[in-house]
């Protein structure tokens, strides 16, 4: 998924399950704050100390980074069932860490870490269980089961969706994977779209015991997203700004803005201009108020989340040699 899902349509759905438009804008920045929050910075603390946030993302997929596979298998790639009938490949090939929409292992954590009630948490774990959708039959880490074949038919070892660029996160495209059988090769994120708000508009209506009315939220879904488009017509432009305007106009009814900033919350954090950083390197100082901050309690609930998903998945992962773990 992209911003179109990860913060303007999972900010609709908070909203729809009953959680007020400050929440709402919490728990959807948080969302979208995943992908976006791909650099560790060192910050000092206004009584001398040492703070540093944990990448959840890398900038580039195919450049190497500390605790990449990490952050992939945890927040992007959580895996799944390898017995999914939807993972049947023409290759039969299977993988242990295989995502998979919506498993028992996400679901899992999802609710363990959105036990605390944290709209911070809930926002990651929403993230998370979101991409299990639109990266299903994926493995976040290099493997040539995420290949497609080169020029000389020859498979490579990439991460993830590499490969397939930005297909799987386009609302509206309908593709092709051909590393599947003939049944499931049509792809149509559509579908996967609107089966990943269902789940999450699920597990928020069963958090706050709101009235549900699925087929409203489906019906307005579907129509923000648009006319469907195959790979010929696909646009180079992530959030198309036509869309990203339906959104705004839909999420306005509830009483609040839709503008998302990347930078929003780690300026309110810090005394430097954030947008004049050239080097991550450079050690950036913390406000008096920062543990106040939205960026902190963000940068507390990933820290967090790391550590209950890695518990959770511990023995899955001890029986795969993962390199750059």
């Amino acid at each position: 998924m992209n911003v179109e899902f990860h913060y303007y349509i999972t900010k609709y759905i908070a909203l729809e399950a009953g959680f007020a438009e400050d929440e709402a804008e919490i728990i959807a920045y948080s969302s979208q704050l995943v992908d976006d929050n791909y650099i560790s910075y060192q910050f000092q603390t206004p009584s001398g100390e040492t703070y540093q946030n944990f990448a959840t993302q890398t900038r580039d997929i195919a450049q190497p980074d500390t605790d990449r596979m990490r952050k992939y298998l945890l927040f992007h790639y959580l895996p799944g069932d390898p017995t999914d009938p939807r993972v049947r490949r023409k290759d039969g090939k299977m993988h242990l860490l295989m995502t998979t929409p919506a498993s028992s292992f996400a679901q899992d954590i999802f609710f363990e870490t959105t036990k605390n009630e944290s709209l911070y948490s809930l926002g990651i774990a929403s993230h998370m269980i979101s991409d299990t959708f639109s990266h299903q039959n994926f493995v976040g880490m290099p493997d040539e089961i995420n290949s497609l074949r080169d020029s000389e038919g020859i498979l490579h070892a990439v991460i993830g969706h590499q490969h397939l660029g930005d297909k799987p996160d386009i609302p509206n495209l309908i593709w092709h994977d051909p590393r599947l059988i003939d049944r499931y090769t049509p792809v149509d994120n559509l579908d996967r779209l609107l089966l990943a708000a269902n789940k999450l508009y699920t597990n928020y209506v069963f958090m706050t015991s709101y009235p549900a009315r699925w087929s409203t939220v489906k019906k307005n879904i579907t129509a923000m997203i648009g006319p469907k488009i195959n790979e010929t017509q696909k646009s180079p432009t992530n959030a198309p700004q036509s869309r990203v305007t339906k959104y705004q106009e839909l999420l306005s009814g509830f009483g609040g803005a839709a503008d998302y900033n990347m930078n929003k919350w780690l300026q309110q954090a810090v005394k430097e201009d954030i947008n004049s950083i050239n080097d991550p390197a450079q050690i950036l100082t913390l406000n008096p108020d920062y543990e106040k901050t939205d960026w902190f309690r963000f940068q507390e609930a990933v820290k967090m989340y790391l550590h209950i998903s890695e518990s959770k998945l511990e023995p899955l992962f001890s029986q795969v040699d993962i390199p750059n773990w």
